[in-house]
Parts: C-alpha cells; structure tokens; sequence
C-alpha cells in the first residue's frame, strides 16, 4: 500500500459530510475522489471512520456528489450518499 495525504484540514473540519464508502481500496477511493474534485471544481476529501470512507466537500455539494457518483459507477452497492452528518458521526466536529 503506498502512502495516502492526509485529509485537508478544512474539510475535515468544515466540509459537509456527502458520502459513505465501504469495501474499496483505499488508493481506489483516493483516485476516484480526486477524480470527482477535478471534474465538479469543488474541494472533496475523504478520511476513515470506523472503517468507512468519509467523503466531504465545500463549495456546490450536489456538483460534488454528482461528480462522485459518476466516478463510483460500477461499484454500485458499496457507497451511500447522505447529507445528514449525524448518520455517520455520534458527535459534531468542531
């Protein structure tokens, strides 16, 4: 496995939670999500929680999730989009 960037500070902290994903390589999740922020404009990251990929993003989110859902076609079944951060996280991040 090589070594992955951290997650962009601001939006772990700031960013609005859009996606779950599961049962991916992390380089996989890397290469996709980097892919949605390219082609959407918007700043998107992800970073683990309990296991999961947490996808986050600034800026017009639904381009974001739009972007990201062109990007994980084929891997149906192994994402989730959300807009409540709440489903995920038992605490707020400040």
């Amino acid at each position: 496995m090589s070594e992955l960037p951290d997650c962009d500070r601001e939006l772990w902290r700031k960013g609005e939670h859009i996606a779950t994903i599961w049962d991916l390589e992390p380089e996989t999740i890397e290469g996709i999500v980097k892919s949605a922020a390219k082609a959407s404009g918007q700043r998107i990251d992800w970073h683990y929680v309990g296991g999961r990929a947490c996808v986050r993003a600034l800026g017009d989110l639904d381009s974001a999730r739009n972007s990201l859902q062109e990007g994980l076609k084929g891997y149906e079944r192994k994402y989730r989009f959300t807009t409540n951060t709440d489903s995920v996280l038992p605490f707020p991040i400040k």
